[in-house]
Formats: C-alpha cells, sequence, structure tokens
C-alpha cells in the first residue's frame, strides 16, 4: 500500500444524477416557477462539493447564484448570518454599485439592517418581505439561486426566512432556492420541526447524498493516484470510511491504510472530529461505547449486556442516548448493534486505557467460550474468540483460535478472512511455545493454506512467496509426497500469475519427485498439470495422452476429485482436436467438482467446457456456459480471481464473434480493470481486438504494448490473434507492410502445432493484406497470397468443421481478390456462410467486399443491397472503419444510406441488436431478410424476435409492430 495523493481542488466523482436533477430544477426555475430543493447527506459526504459544482454550472449558464452557510455556534447564533454572507460575497462579486442595481432598493435596505444600529427593519416579516423583493428584482436580470449550506446549524430567524421563501406563491419568480443539512435528524431538532410542516414538505423538494461505492471508491482513488490502482487499497478505503468521501481523502492522504488489512493509524483530523462527537455524552455512555468498542465494529446485544457490568435500566438508558446521538445502529429487528462508522469505532478504541481493553477482551473470549450464543452468528465464535486472545496478548489461544477461524473461513470460501486468520498465526508462531501442539499443524502446513487463501484472494504473487517458503520448510521431513503436492501448489499458482513455461517446469520437477512413489491422488493432479501445460502450448495430442494416464491413476486410487480434474483435462484436449467425447467428459467434470466442491475445478472445467464449445463453432452455447460460470463467481465473490477472469475473456471471446462488442467489453473491464498484464493477458488481447475493429487504434496500441513484454508462452490461442490483430491494426492504420510482417511472424507461430483454426485466420488476414496491396504491387502480393493460399488448403486436409470449411472459402475469394478476378456470387456465398455461423463482422465485411465486386463488374444496382447491409452490421456493432469504407462505395454508386435518427435510450430495455431486429422487422422484412441484413443465422433472428417480445410484453410481429408504431419508436 502506498500514500495517495490527493489533489489541492478536491475532484468531483459520481453524483451524476444529483447534478443533473439541480440543473433540472434550474431550468425550470429559467421558465418562472421558483422552486426549493434540500440536500442531505451525512458529514463528508460530498454535498458541500455538489453544490460548488453546481454553483459553477449555474453562473456559467448565465444565472446569479447567492450562498451562504450557517455556523456551529456555542453561545446565541447570529440571526440571519447566511443572508448577511451572501449579501457580501453579491456585493464583492459584482461590486456594491452594481449589486445595488441588481438588487434594487430591497438590496440597499438589508445592507442597511445589518449596519450597527441600524433599526430600519423591526420585525421578522420586514426582512422576509426585503429578500422575497430583492431577489425578485435580481431575478428580473436573471435566474437566481440562493445556496443556504449547512441548515442544521441555522438560527431560528434563518429558519424562518428559508421557510417564508419555500412556501411563497411560485408562479412568476425565478427563484431557485438550495439548502443542505445533515441526514439523520434527531426529533426535537428546529430543523426537524420545519420539515414536519405539511405546507413546508408540499412546497420542497428532498433527497439524500448516499455514500460512494466500489466503483465511485475507485475513481476518488485513481484521482490521486496516477498509474494502475490497487484494487485491494479501494476496498480498504471503502471498508473503513464507510464510502464518505471526506474520510477517504484523509485516510489516503496520510497513508492511514498502509499496515495491515485489519489495522488503521487515524489521521488526527479525523480523531478530532470523531472524538468531538462523544463530548456530550454521558459517562454511562461512553462506558457503553468502550465496550462496544472492545467487540468490534458489530456486536451481539447479549454479549454487551453480559460484559457491560450496567444494571439492566442504566444499560437501556444508556444505549438509547448512544442511539438518538447517532453512535450506534441496528437493522430492524436485528439483535445486533453496529458502529455508525468504523473510524468512530476506531477512535473510541484507541482512547479506553490498554488495561481496560484487555480486561474486556478476555471478558469476552471467556463469555463466549461460556456462552456460544453470545456470539454475532453461529459461524462467527471461532474468529470472534480468536480476535478478542489476540487482543488480548494471549499468543498461546490466539494462535489455536486463529488456525481454527482461518479453517473455518476458507472452507467457506471467505478467503480474505481466511488470509487475515492464517497471517495472524504465522506472525505468532515464534511467540508460543511448541506452536505445532497449538495450531494443530506444521509450519509449512499452515504456510500452504495461507499461500492458498491468499491466491484466492487475489494475492498470486504474495501465495507463490508463502508456498515456496512451505517448500524451503523442514518440517516436511522431505517427504516426496508431500513435495511434490507443494511443487503441484507452486506450478498452479505460477500458471496464474502468467508465467507458464515456468509452471511447466515445475510440474515436471513435481513428477520427478513423486516418480518412485506409487500411484497417487497427488500424481494424478501432477500429470493433469503436465497435460495441461502440453494443452497450453498447442500440443493436444501429447496432453490428450498425458491426461488419460493422469484419469487412469486417478480412477485405480479413486480420488474423486482428481477423476474430475483428469476429465476436465482431458475433454479439453479431445474437444480441441474436435472429438465430441471432449464435451461430454468436461460436462462430467463440472458434476464432479460440484459434487466434492473443488471450486478450482469447477471454474476450470466451465471455462474449458466454453473454450470447447467455442472451438467447434457453437458460440452462443459457449457464451451462456461461461457466463453460468461467472455468475457461480460472482456468487461466491470470486470474480475478480485468476479463474474469473479466465471466465470472463472466454465469454467475451465468443461475445466478440457473435458481434456482441458491447456486453463483451463489459464483462472484460468488470473483472480485469487494474490487474497487471500477466494477470490479464487475454483479457487485453479480446479488448484490443474489439478497440482495433471499432478503430479506436490508440487504445488497441495502448493495449497490445501493455502486453508487450509479458511472457506469452506457445499458445496458439494467444499467439495466432495476437499477431492477427497486431496486422489487422496495421491494416487498419494503412501500413500493409507491418501487417505481412506480423502475419509472417504468426504463421511461423503456430503453422507446425495442431491448432488449424487459428493458422487459417491467421491466413484469412495475410491475403486480405496481399489483396489490398495488389493495385501498387500485383507481383508481391501474389506470390504471397500463393504461399498463404497452399498453407490454407493443406491445413484444410486436416479433420475439418464448418468454421475451417468458411475459413478456406474466405482465403479462396481474397486470393481471386488479388488476382482482381473476384465475384458479387463468390462473396454473397462467404457472407452468406458467416450469416449461418453467427458472425456478423465478417458477414457484413464479405457484404462490402460482395458490392464492391458488384461495382467492377459493372452492376450498381447489384451493389445496394450488399451494401446496405454492410452499412447496417457495422453501425450496429460500432465497427467505424468498415461503415465509413460503406459510406464511401455508398457516395460513388448515389446509394442513400439515411437512416431514421435512433433514441437516446432504446425502449424496454432492449440491446443494440434486438433493436436493430424490431426496426427491420418493422420494416417489412421477414426474418431471411433480417439475417441477410444482419449477417447474422436465420436461427439468431428468431431468438432475438422471441426475446424482444417478451420485453414488450407481446407475442406476435403484428403486435410488435403496432405497438411500436403506438409509440413512436422509428419516427
Amino acid at each position: 500500500m502506498r500514500v495517495v495523493h490527493v489533489p489541492e481542488e478536491s475532484v468531483f466523482v459520481g453524483r451524476e444524477d444529483e447534478l443533473g436533477k439541480l440543473r433540472r430544477r434550474l431550468s425550470e426555475v429559467g421558465q418562472g416557477t421558483a422552486r426549493t430543493v434540500l440536500v442531505g447527506g451525512e458529514p463528508g459526504v460530498g454535498k458541500s462539493r455538489l453544490l460548488g459544482k453546481f454553483a459553477l454550472q449555474a453562473r456559467d449558464s448565465g444565472a446569479h447564484v447567492l450562498s451562504g452557510s450557517c455556523e456551529e455556534h456555542f453561545g446565541d447564533p447570529m440571526p440571519y448570518g447566511p443572508l448577511l454572507e451572501a449579501l457580501e460575497t453579491f456585493g464583492r462579486e459584482h461590486g456594491e454599485v452594481r449589486a445595488a442595481e441588481l438588487g434594487g432598493p430591497a438590496y440597499g435596505k438589508l445592507k442597511a439592517f445589518f449596519d450597527l444600529g441600524s433599526d430600519s427593519m423591526r420585525a421578522p416579516q420586514q426582512v422576509f418581505l426585503a429578500v422575497r423583493r430583492m431577489l425578485d428584482e435580481i431575478g428580473k436580470n436573471a435566474t437566481v439561486v440562493l445556496i443556504v449550506e449547512d441548515l442544521h446549524w441555522a438560527d431560528p430567524s434563518t429558519l424562518d426566512l428559508v421557510r417564508h421563501l419555500a412556501q411563497a406563491h411560485p408562479d412568476g419568480r425565478r427563484l431557485l432556492l438550495v439548502g443542505t443539512y445533515r441526514a439523520n435528524l434527531r426529533r426535537g431538532d428546529p430543523l426537524w420541526h420545519l420539515f414536519a410542516g405539511t405546507t413546508f414538505l408540499r412546497r420542497t423538494e428532498r433527497f439524500e447524498l448516499p455514500a460512494f461505492n466500489l466503483e465511485e471508491m475507485r475513481s476518488l482513488v485513481a484521482a490521486g493516484s496516477p498509474g494502475r490502482v490497487d484494487p485491494r487499497l479501494v476496498e480498504r478505503c471503502l471498508r473503513w470510511s464507510d464510502g464518505i468521501p471526506f474520510y477517504a481523502e484523509q485516510l489516503m492522504a496520510t497513508g492511514a491504510l498502509a499496515g495491515r488489512d485489519e489495522d488503521v493509524e487515524l489521521p488526527s483530523n479525523i480523531r478530532s472530529v470523531m472524538l468531538a462527537r462523544l463530548s456530550g455524552l454521558g459517562e454511562d455512555a461512553l462506558k457503553v461505547l468502550r465496550v462496544a468498542a472492545v467487540a468490534g465494529r458489530a456486536m451481539s446485544r447479549r454479549l454487551l449486556r453480559t460484559v457491560s457490568g450496567l444494571p439492566i435500566e442504566t444499560l437501556r438508558d444508556a444505549l438509547q442516548e448512544c442511539f438518538d446521538q447517532q453512535m450506534l445502529v441496528a437493522g430492524q429487528d436485528e439483535d445486533v448493534y453496529r458502529f455508525r462508522h468504523a473510524l468512530l469505532r476506531e477512535a473510541v478504541y484507541h482512547e479506553t486505557v490498554r488495561d481496560t481493553r484487555v480486561d474486556l477482551h478476555v471478558a469476552m473470549a471467556e463469555a463466549l467460550a461460556a456462552d456460544p450464543r453470545l456470539c454475532l452468528t453461529e459461524s462467527s465464535i471461532v474468529a470472534e474468540q480468536a480476535s478478542h486472545w489476540y487482543q488480548a496478548g494471549s499468543w498461546p489461544q490466539a494462535l489455536r483460535y486463529a488456525v481454527q477461524a482461518g479453517q473455518i473461513a476458507a472452507r467457506t470460501l471467505a478467503f480474505p478472512s481466511a488470509e487475515v486468520q492464517f497471517g495472524r498465526a504465522l506472525r505468532l508462531w515464534q511467540q508460543v511455545d511448541d506452536p505445532e501442539a497449538q495450531a494443530g499443524m506444521t509450519r509449512s502446513q499452515l504456510l500452504a493454506e495461507t499461500a492458498e487463501a491468499g491466491r484466492w484472494s487475489g494475492h498470486i504473487d504474495q501465495a507463490l512467496e508463502l508456498i515456496q517458503e512451505a517448500i524451503d520448510a523442514p518440517d516436511h521431513g522431505g517427504r516426496p509426497g508431500r513435495l511434490g503436492e507443494l511443487h503441484e501448489r507452486r506450478a498452479t499458482y505460477l500458471g496464474e500469475a502468467g508465467r507458464r513455461a515456468e509452471a511447466g517446469g515445475v510440474f515436471r520437477e513435481a513428477a520427478m519427485l513423486l516418480d518412485d512413489s506409487p500411484s497417487s491422488a497427488v500424481k494424478a493432479r501432477v500429470l493433469a498439470g503436465i497435460a495441461l501445460a502440453h494443452l497450453q502450448a498447442g500440443q493436444y495430442q501429447e496432453g490428450r495422452r498425458t491426461a488419460e494416464e493422469a484419469l487412469v491413476m486417478a480412477t485405480e486410487v479413486e480420488a474423486d476429485a482428481e477423476v474430475g480434474r483428469a476429465l476436465n483435462v482431458s475433454g479439453l484436449a479431445l474437444g480441441m482436436l474436435g472429438d465430441p467425447e471432449g464435451e461430454a467428459r468436461l460436462r462430467r467434470s463440472i458434476d464432479i467438482a460440484r459434487s466434492v466442491n473443488h471450486i478450482e475445478d469447477l471454474f476450470r472445467a466451465y471455462g474449458n467446457l466454453g473454450l470447447v464449445l467455442e472451438h467447434a463453432g457453437r458460440l452462443r452455447e459457449s457464451a451462456e456456459v461461461t457466463m453460468d460460470g461467472l455468475d457461480e463467481a460472482r456468487r461466491l465473490d470470486l470474480a475478480s480471481t485468476r479463474q474469473g477472469t479466465i471466465l470472463a475473456n472466454n465469454s467475451s471471446a465468443a461475445l466478440v464473434l457473435l458481434g456482441e462488442w458491447d456486453d463483451a467489453e463489459g464483462i472484460i473491464t468488470e473483472v480485469t480493470r487494474d490487474r497487471l498484464p500477466a494477470e490479464s493477458l487475454y483479457p487485453r488481447l479480446t479488448l484490443a481486438d474489439i478497440k482495433v475493429a471499432r478503430g479506436a487504434f490508440p487504445q488497441a496500441r495502448e493495449l497490445l504494448a501493455s502486453i508487450e513484454n509479458v511472457e506469452h508462452g506457445k499458445d496458439p490461442r494467444f499467439l495466432g490473434p495476437l499477431h492477427a490483430i497486431r496486422a489487422e491494426l496495421a491494416i487498419g492504420e494503412g501500413d500493409l507492410s507491418r501487417a505481412a510482417d506480423e502475419v509472417a511472424r504468426g504463421v511461423a507461430a503456430v503453422r507446425h502445432g495442431e491448432n488449424t483454426l487459428e493458422l487459417l485466420r491467421l491466413c484469412a488476414v495475410g491475403l486480405r493484406c496481399a489483396a489490398d496491396r495488389a493495385s501498387t504491387d500485383p507481383k508481391g502480393a501474389a506470390t504471397v497470397g500463393d504461399q498463404l493460399a497452399r498453407l490454407a488448403w493443406d491445413a484444410r486436409q486436416r479433420p475439418s468443421t464448418t468454421e475451417i470449411d468458411q475459413l478456406v472459402e474466405l482465403c479462396k475469394a481474397e486470393r481471386q481478390r488479388i488476382r482482381g478476378a473476384d465475384t458479387a456470387v463468390g462473396w454473397k456465398r462467404v457472407a452468406s456462410g458467416w450469416a449461418e455461423l453467427d458472425r456478423p463482422y465478417p458477414a457484413a465485411y464479405a457484404h462490402w467486399q460482395q458490392a464492391v465486386a458488384a461495382v467492377a463488374a459493372g452492376d450498381r444496382s447489384d451493389a445496394r443491397e450488399p451494401a446496405r447491409n454492410a452499412y447496417l452490421a457495422a453501425k450496429t456493432l460500432g465497427a467505424g472503419p468498415l461503415r465509413e469504407r460503406v459510406r464511401a462505395l455508398a457516395s460513388k454508386i448515389g446509394l442513400d444510406l439515411a437512416e431514421r435518427p435512433v433514441p437516446a435510450k432504446r425502449p424496454y430495455n432492449l440491446t443494440p441488436a434486438e433493436f436493430q431486429t424490431l426496426r427491420l422487422r418493422y420494416d417489412g422484412n421477414d426474418t431471411t431478410r433480417i439475417a441477410n441484413a444482419r449477417g447474422v443465422a436465420h436461427r439468431t433472428v428468431e431468438k432475438q424476435l422471441g426475446r424482444v417480445y417478451l420485453k414488450l410484453g407481446v407475442h406476435s410481429a403484428v403486435e410488435a409492430v403496432a405497438l411500436a408504431r403506438r409509440e413512436g419508436m422509428f419516427d
């Protein structure tokens, strides 16, 4: 963790909805109807920042802005304090002469009223009338915004003025009155009484600013932290600040979050703010808060009652005081009390004398041991005792309970909690006599469990350090079985860290350690790891053979989890070789992983099944399977792990091919933002693919550059797309020489492997590049084209699929284009083939080439339909470069591509593809013509129409078109 710089000029994060609401009210006021808006929220949540931003925008729009703040006071407040401040700032802004002109006689009368000795207005009603007249006078020149901040501190006169202005008749007045107040007003506060008035409620609008969510907190942290944002820092900042921006900025600026995850060093100014809130509490309430602070951020009501030592009536009154002062809160019918702010608990805890804290921790640990019903939840009893013994400095008990709490947390997949508990146990190891007896395990075992918890918490580098320390520890006795198991874990972590070549070597090292050992579950896992390394290098046959060995061994030793893993890896090998048995094995591995509760194998099986389905051209099924896995990862709060990232990428890769680029980009962004390049290699490549197709070339270059120096391994599924995308980028930028070089490097990397698809995709890009340069270098283009065409034809001789055949057809068409012999009929055949495979982008490209070929043959009329189809598909996809090429062609042949404007927000939550399909149906196209126009399969159109009918609440195309006509969707 590092100190994050907070800019002197506070950044504006989030609050766009609230800012938009204020702008809309300002617009209404400009039409001659006064409005009053009151903005509430916790201290530090950003009320002043919101109004500061709004005031700037209001001034920019030409409005006059007057503002003043109510001040916290300790004696008699000054009447109308905010009004005086507003008058002074207005005078300074415009100069007294101009201010007097704008405000009219009432302005001078109010200025005189505030001069010492003036008695020009003796009754409050006169002040109210003067203020109204001044504001109305200013409003003749421009809309007026009057801001009054911190109404919770307002004097009675100011509150009466606010009531008067808000309840005055709004018509014909160009005044927007905006006030701020602290949320959770106590009954009896003057402002509470104001809000209780029915007329006031009817004439005002109120909303409260919520605390920041995780995404908003990330934006705040990123504003002061150039480069990559550590997601752990964002999460800690959100947890400790409770989403309050002021607290978050102070914590970051002072480096208060730089310690261990469970610790925070309170900045002095926050400590002062928190302790100041305690000044009005009685002694009994303070004692209750101290006991509660020792219990933790949350505490059981029963535990608080047992340990406090206060009589029941005294405790009840003290608790009520803590609740009235918003120190403690509780949900409805909850048996748990919580501090309203984590930092308040921290301040109270550290202001409590050390001896008192220790005594209370011991008392709580003993009370929990005597009566488990005193714990927060049924599963928290051990974790609570571990915390109390640790804070009390009772190291033997603290070690024992920390290990137990960590194991319980790991079993329930609460890996961050497990990591904290195991880390605490490791720190205590040297503080305890005979730690193995207390922990119930060796230190190397504890290190391994800590590494596993860290791995699932997203700390893969830390996990690698810990597992290496476990390997080096002497207490495993050098047993080959144990060492082999530790090496297997290290190899797995290395693979997840992107160090695949090293991972394969460690798997083989583990196999050597186990070479003389009998068959075992560990040995089967190691064999499965070696098989996976073969597959990742594109060696599918070798991977299949080794995976079969693992399956035989796992079956022999009756190790169910290892049988599932071997089925997983062998299923991937068979699937990549085109054997349908691969899918069956992968589905069985999912069932086994779920039955033995092995989340690593479960996520891996989902990802591999999606990969095999994608390889077989079953894209929709691939996307659905991997989304199922990703949803399960989200449910378990593990979507940001390495396995979650793989699922996200596999799902996104299928969606990219299906043309659902927005969804793909959203998924990638969700799980990979702020991850290191080595941990997000494939997602970055997938995202670069989208950016190239959309013409966002600078962003694509940045993404490709970020993985330039990262270990790529030998996986053809990475190397093929890497060079193909680089070549596509070069084509888009007009550098055909660079594109040809990239294709050549890609072909060299994959041609001797077993992945025909990636080789053919590279050949197709290379032939396109050659065809593009044929006009300037016909001989060189023909030579390269012939070489690539022969390579593609040779590749086709291997076991073929529909997609392989389609790629060969594309290569044929591009080769004909090199020679100037391509035809509209040939490109139409290519477009139809891609449509049948649900590939809208290559289908649109083929339609464009079909139109170009028709024009070259002198058949301009035959070019119109494919050109329009290509344009509609490119526009729906957001494929800017292709869309512009079609536009250029359309201008040559006099084709009008003008369309009806698309609403900024699509109705009924329709996706872009669904909206486009509905529009084509509205225009009278049947499903076949829609499929051709969109470059998708006929069945895809039918599915999309089914989803459209469901969202619209209709049952047929006739009803859907009628509804669209009634609501003017396409007017």
